[in-house]
Parts: C-alpha cells; structure tokens; sequence
C-alpha cells in the first residue's frame, strides 16, 4: 500500500478527532510499545487479508505498516483506522481483481463462444461445401456419364456400319474369288472336256459302245458344272459359299480320272486289239510262208520240167546232127533265163531314243517343220526375184514398224498397232514411206512370204526387247494369240521359229550326227555362229534362250483380243506336257535349269490353280527326282537357282503371279 495514501487519509481522519494532535510535521513522534499479544493480535488482523488475498491468487504490492510506524493518539485506534483502510482497500482491490478476472473468464467464455460458434460455422460451412461439392461432383459424373454413353453409342454405332462395310467388302471380295476360282475350274473343264469329246468322236461305234459309261458320266459331269454355273450366275444377295470352289474341282478330278480311265481302258481295247492284229498277222505271215513255200515246190517242178524239156531237145538235135553229118545243124541257142531281181528293201530310219524326245512331241515336230520347210521353198520365187525387191522391202517395212511398237501401255495403243498389221493382212491397201501403196495381194505368194517374215519378226524381239524386260512378252503374246486364231498357218510358222531357236522348247535334245562337228551341233541346239566364225559365247546363249522361254510361256497364258473369243490355241496343257516331258529326257547343263526356272516363274501361279496338287507333286519330283539327277551332269549357277527357286515355292506353299500379264478383256 501506498505510504503516501495512508497518509492523506490519517490527515483526514485528524480533521474529525476532538483530542490533542498526536501526528503532524509539529509533533514529535511518539513510540509506544505494544505488548507482543497486541502485535500477534494486529498481525492477526492483517494475516487474513493477506489469506485472503493468496486465496484469490491476487499479488499486490502491500506494504506491513508496524505498530511502531503508527504513532499513538488519543482518538480512534490508528490500528483499526489502519485496519479498515487495508481492508477498504484490499476488498476494493479484491472486488477490482475478481471484476478483472470475471471479465477476462467472461472474455475468455465468449471467446470460446465464439471460436465454438466459428468452428461449428466453419463445420457447417465445409459440410455445405462438402455436400455442394458432392452435388457438383455428382451432377458432373452423371453428365459425362451422359456424354460417354452417348460417345460410346456413336462409336458403336460407327464401329457396326465400318463391321458391315468390312463385311460387305469382304463379301465382294470372296464372291469374286471364288467366281474367279470356278471360272478357272471351269476353263479346265471345258478344255479337258472338249478333248474327251473329241476322243470320243474320233472312236469307231463299237468302241463308243464300249466305253458308253464313260459317255454317260461325261454328260452328267458337264449337266452338273452347268448347273453350278447357273447358280453362280443367278446369284443373290447372300454370297456364293467356298464350297463352289471346292466342287468345281472336284468335278474337275473327276473328269480327269475319267479321261484317264478311258484311256486306260482305250489302252486295253487298243492293245488287245493289237493282239488280234498280231495274232492275225502271224497268221497271214504263215499263210503267206506256206504259199511262199508252195510256190516255190511249184517253182522248182517248173524248172525241172524245163530242164528235162531241155535235156531232150539237146539229145533230139544231137540225134538229127548223127543222121545227118553233111547238113549244118542250125545254130540253136537256149535262150538264157534272166535272173530274178532282188527285192531291195529300203532300210528303215532309226528310231530315236526317248531319252532325247518323245515320240509324240517329235511327231508335232516334225510335222511344223515340214508346214515351215513347205513355205519357204514355196515363196523363193518371190524371195530371189529382184523385181520384187522394192516390195519386199516395203512388205518388211509395214510388218516392222507397227510390230516393234507394240507395247501394253493401254489398250488402244495395243489395238491400234495390231490393226494396222491385220488391216495389211486383211488385203486393205497401205501407203509406204517412200509414197506408194501395197497391198498384200499385189503377189501370189506375198500372203506366205509376209508370215514367214512376221513369224520371224516376232521371234526376234526376244534378243532385244524380251530378254532384258521380261514384262514385254505379254503384250506380243497377245498380239500373237490373236493371229493365231485368225491365221492359223501362222501359229505354227511361229513355233517353227521358236523350235528352230530353242529346240529345248518342243523338248527335244538332237543327238549330234557323227559326221557333225561340234561346232556344227551345236549351231543345231540353238547356238549361234558370228560372221568371223565364232561361237556364241554361253552366257549370251543362256540369256537368248530365256527371252525365247518367255515369250514360248506368256504365248500359253495370255488371252488374245476379246473381239475373237476366250479360246486359246495353244492352251496351258502344253506348259504341263513340256514339264512333264523334259523330265523323261537327259539331262543337259545350264540349259535345262534355265528353261525350267523360267517356265516356273512364268507359268507357275497359272499352274498352280489349273492342276492343284497334281502340279504340286510334280514340284516335288523335280525337286527329289529329277534335281539329283541333274546335279550329275550339272553344277552352275542356273541349278543353284532352280534348287532354291523350288525350296521357296514348296515352303510358301505359293508362286506369285508373274509380273506383267495382261486381265481377260484387256484389249
């Protein structure tokens, strides 16, 4: 307590006391002792305060006044004046602190109040937040829920149309494969019936009556493939099933397992007829021995008949000489028997062993060079005339031009250059660069000298434009094919050439002669002799040879001009024959790989899908029969490359089609 205070108030508290002053700046002071119960009993009285006041946890700055600080008076007690004043003072004090700390527990009361009312807003606040979040959230998901079902609809809906495009085309696709694989089972058909037909008209009543089963299943076989046909035809809106495919071939098998049966069974007939022939000939051979044999016991009574007719003439003149010496016997002589001229019997030709050609390839062979040989010798006339030089030159310039220009850049181009050498041919008049017009009846035999030399021409191109562009044979060949059918002199004028070439191409290996010279033999295989005598190098012949085989091949499997028909004249059954026939022969190095490699790549797909498995075998005969023995006679590159060549197509199962080849209906 503030000493200064107690002070002001003591000074007041005097103003009322009637005694004597006992404080003041004029007074002495006075000190009484008290007895220590009175200062037990004044600190007694201070102590409860203080008690009080450690009770309320209050720390005031208090001052403890003595009883010798307080100076004694004649009025009321100081002490209890003093008393009263601390506990005034202390109460206030106290009353002061209890407001102060009411007022900081109330403070601290709303404080918390408040933070507890935050809280529970900022609780509630997050919670909305929270639930509008949720609600957003919701909402969000449900729409892009909306959207993704939407976008899944639309992708599904586009993914449905792109299914049943793919189908579509699809559908398309495999309907024209398998029209695609019909057509050609029934090219088959129709070429390999058409033989059979021809067999059978060409056989005699009793043997067609003979093989009537087989007549009987052909025309079944052809009444079911045109239904076939029809049905493919007539088509629908569902696509023709694979199993047309399938039963085409089948009827194919079955029509060449008839064929083969006839023959079989033309075979036996044939054979046994034969034997009939040969018994009859034996027969008529011992006829003919046993009336040879009585002529001549015949023969022989006649000469000894004559013999005794002449024995008794000379006796008879001998007896008439003795009877009558003197008279001159007339000369008599016996007229001298001529003898019998020996029958000299042509001896005949050797045959050749068909190790170098088969007999019915050597017969076709022989029967196109006679047609070639018979054209030549006709047109020498013409050929030596020098009169006719001028035409032969414009003859050989309109057959050249158009025919060098033949390319199958597109179908008009193609169709352009070959009417302007049929329209020659057709006897229409052309006008020649020097200014004047030919027509091709202008000579007698300008009509054979003009094939001949357009024969010729077309051959050559293998030495220039075939063998090293290989894609150029198929527009000659069709030019060629369509000819063929309109000329058809000029088809084997053309093989004639070709065989000349490539006697490989019938397949025939000409044995040398023994008066041949090397040089001279193989000049006869194909070889070329130059000017200074020399012999075409082997690398130049191989490369001609392959032009030839090209050209030989795209002549197989090209269609001519669709004006003149689908049929070929020279069908796939020949690349078939060729290979089979080439494998029966000996073998010959470098070439033989050459040409079959060549025949392969060219005409392998079109085999392929014509003969199935058949030519898949004959694959692998080449390669575990024929390649062994050919690696015996040769071990160059060509036989490497066939030997791969074969492993690549038995592996892929597959030939590809050969680049180049003209579609049906190109021109």
């Amino acid at each position: 307590m503030n000493v200064h205070t107690v002070l002001q108030h003591a000074a007041m508290a005097s103003l009322t006391c009637t005694g004597p002053r006992t404080i003041g700046p004029d007074q002495k002071p006075m000190r009484a002792e008290k007895p220590p119960s009175q200062q037990i009993e004044q600190s007694g009285l201070v102590e409860p305060v203080d008690s009080a006041l450690s009770q309320l946890s209050i720390t005031m700055p208090t001052k403890r006044i003595s009883s010798v600080d307080i100076l004694p008076s004649i009025g009321p007690d100081l002490n209890d004046i003093n008393a009263s004043i601390v506990k005034r003072e202390i109460e206030k004090e106290c009353k002061r602190s209890v407001r102060h700390q009411l007022d900081l527990i109330k403070e601290r009361q709303q404080k918390a109040i408040s933070e507890r009312l935050a809280s529970q807003r900022n609780t509630e606040l997050q919670k909305q937040r929270h639930i509008n979040s949720r609600t957003r959230r919701e909402e969000s998901d449900k729409l892009i829920e909306k959207q993704a079902e939407q976008l899944a609809k639309v992708e599904l809906e586009a993914h449905q149309r792109e299914q049943k495009a793919l189908l579509k085309q699809n559908n398309q696709k495999l309907h024209l494969l398998i029209v695609e694989g019909v057509s050609r089972c029934h090219r088959r058909f129709c070429s390999k019936y058409e033989l059979v037909t021809k067999l059978f008209l060409a056989l005699d009543k009793e043997t067609v009556q003979a093989c009537a089963a087989q007549n009987s299943e052909l025309r079944e076989l052809a009444q079911l493939f045109d239904q076939l046909v029809e049905k493919l035809k007539k088509g629908g809106s569902d696509p023709p099933e694979l199993s047309c495919v399938f039963t085409a071939e089948q009827y194919c098998q079955r029509l060449d397992k008839l064929e083969e049966n006839l023959h079989k069974q033309l075979s036996e007939q044939h054979q046994q007829q034969l034997d009939k022939a040969k018994k009859l000939a034996e027969e008529q051979e011992k006829q003919r021995q046993a009336e040879a044999e009585e002529q001549q016991k015949q023969q022989a009574l006649k000469e000894q008949q004559l013999a005794a007719e002449r024995k008794a003439t000379a006796e008879a003149a001998a007896t008439a000489a003795q009877a009558a010496p003197n008279t001159e016997a007339p000369a008599t002589s016996a007229p001298a028997q001529a003898p019998a001229p020996a029958t000299a019997t042509a001896p005949t030709q050797a045959s050749i062993s068909t190790s170098y050609v088969h007999p019915t390839r050597l017969a076709f062979y022989n029967e196109i060079i006679a047609l070639y040989q018979s054209k030549v010798d006709a047109v020498k006339p013409l050929q030596t005339d020098e009169t006719w030089k001028k035409y032969r030159t414009n003859c050989q310039r309109t057959i050249n031009l158009p025919l060098n220009a033949i390319t199958a850049t597109s179908a008009q181009h193609l169709k352009n250059n070959f009417d302007k050498l049929y329209n020659f041919f057709a006897g229409q008049p052309v006008r020649t660069t020097d200014g004047s017009t030919i027509t091709i009846n202008d000579h007698p035999l300008a009509r054979d000298y003009c094939i001949l030399l357009m024969a010729k021409k077309f051959v050559s191109q293998t030495d220039t434009a075939i063998s090293s562009n290989p894609q150029a044979a198929f527009p000659f060949a069709s030019v060629i094919v369509t000819f063929w059918k309109l000329l058809p002199d000029f088809g084997k004028i053309f093989l004639a050439y070709m065989y000349k070439e490539s006697p490989y191409l019938v397949p025939y290996v000409i044995p040398q002669q023994p008066d041949q010279t090397p040089e001279q033999y193989l000049k006869t295989m194909g070889y070329r002799i130059t000017e200074n005598n020399q012999l075409e190098k082997p690398d130049m012949f191989l490369k001609r040879q392959t032009g030839i085989a090209r050209l030989y091949a795209a002549v197989i499997i090209t269609p001519g001009r669709q004006a003149d028909g689908p049929y070929n004249c020279f069908g796939l059954e020949e690349a078939w024959g060729w290979l089979t026939h080439i494998m029966q022969l000996k073998p010959l190095p470098d070439i033989c790989a050459t040409m079959i490699m060549e025949m392969l790549q060219t005409l392998g797909f079109e085999l392929w899908h014509a003969y199935g498995m058949n030519f898949v075998k004959l694959l692998l005969y080449i390669q575990n029969i024929y390649m062994p023995q050919l690696s015996a006679y040769d071990e160059g590159g060509p036989k490497t490359r066939l030997e791969m060549l074969l492993s690549k197509f038995l592996r892929e199962r597959q030939i590809p089609q050969a680049m180049g080849v003209l579609p049906p209906g190109f021109w």
